[in-house]
């Protein structure tokens, strides 16, 4: 069967994010990649106005889960709320996300959080992070 992925390349966002004293109050510069893997005929359904899944729900869950709190401590929690976002609509089969924060250390270009999961992996990490309701349907 055919795997497709719709791909959105470094997003740029501004968050509070960060655990260390110095990062508490302060907004910083993170991209966030996205690469969500659906079935090849629901990402080549023709040339149509309506396409079955648009690569624009994966900028709306990255904001949504942004906005779900005022700070996040750790890139890992963003991580997860991006996640389970992306994968609550079933026709993605499987998300790889790198969260980078870009302006912490100098030096570097950035550190970075990656992954890929499914949704057995979500249901695996939901009781660790109770505060976010977009996990509720994953916990077992």
């Amino acid at each position: 069967m055919l795997k497709a992925e719709f791909e959105v390349h470094r997003l740029r966002r501004t968050i509070e994010i960060g655990c260390a004293p110095d990062e508490h109050g302060v907004t910083q510069g993170v991209t966030i990649t996205l690469r969500a893997t659906l079935d090849g005929r629901t990402l080549f359904a023709g040339d149509t106005l309506t396409p079955p899944y648009d690569y624009c729900a994966l900028i709306d869950a990255v904001d949504d889960a942004i906005a779900s709190r005022p700070r996040f401590i750790l890139q890992e929690t963003l991580f997860v709320a991006i996640a389970a976002r992306v994968l609550a609509d079933p026709q993605v089969e499987r998300l790889d996300l790198e969260i980078a924060k870009t302006e912490r250390y100098d030096g570097c270009d950035f550190i970075a959080t990656r992954a890929s999961v499914a949704r057995a992996d979500l249901a695996a990490l939901a009781a660790r992070y109770p505060e976010d309701a977009a996990l509720a349907p994953y916990a077992t």
